[in-house]
């Protein structure tokens, strides 16, 4: 669990730091209307302080990697040991140059794709904006995601409706009603894959429901 646990914490920190590195780029390149830029000061200085608190994460979890063995002989309680080496494991590719340009390169690779997908679907929802806008409203519904509430959402359309009205002074209607099609065109798909995946893999939603409780039905 500890060694899944660090690969997850990874992968959201490069996650991040793909957001903060696409909202800088399209804060210097987007030209916002006249009003919008006390907002667009406020999510420049966020940008670069999110920006640093995650590469100094990044910087903590390489340290904890490279002397995992030290923490570890330090700590009293073997299970709690037992964990942080666990998950020291799980950060074993941030000391292979290679692996971790790699995983920065697919990194890279995948959320410039989410980017042009996002611009072609405001551009189908007739807003004429440039990539640089787009990228924007794109990285503020992402970042706004991760306050989502399963099953709702709430997170993604917050943000894409505060993006929308205030930096490009999009109609309230306007931007409610785009936010609900972006939230739907954007996670939709991802329910369909799995959807088809469960089918072909003859998996149904009972399984899935026996094999998160069988952990608890072993310990008792």
């Amino acid at each position: 669990m500890s060694g899944s646990i660090a690969t997850i914490v990874v992968e959201r920190a490069l996650d991040i730091i793909m957001l903060t590195t696409l909202l800088a780029l399209a804060l210097v390149a987007v030209e916002v209307p006249a009003g919008a830029e006390e907002t667009l000061g406020v999510l420049k200085r966020g940008a670069w302080f999110v920006s640093a608190v995650v590469v100094a994460g990044i910087v903590g979890l390489l340290l904890i990697r490279t002397n995992s063995q030290r923490i570890v002989r330090l700590i009293p309680f073997r299970r709690v040991a037992e964990m942080v080496e666990n998950f020291a494991q799980g950060l074993s590719f941030l000391q292979d140059r290679k692996s971790f340009f790699l995983i920065l390169l697919h990194s890279a690779v995948l959320w410039i794709v989410i980017a042009l997908q996002f611009w072609t679907l405001l551009l189908g929802m007739s807003f004429k904006f440039p990539l640089g806008a787009a990228t924007l409203v794109m990285v503020s519904a992402g970042i706004g995601s991760i306050a989502q509430v399963p099953g709702v959402g709430g997170g993604f359309q917050a943000a894409y409706f505060f993006c929308m009205t205030t930096l490009f002074k999009i109609p309230t209607e306007q931007a409610t009603a785009t936010a609900l099609i972006a939230w739907i065109v954007s996670y939709a798909p991802t329910v369909v894959a799995a959807a088809i995946y469960m089918a072909v893999q003859g998996i149904s939603m009972r399984e899935l429901k026996n094999t998160i409780r069988k952990p608890e039905s072993e310990s008792v």
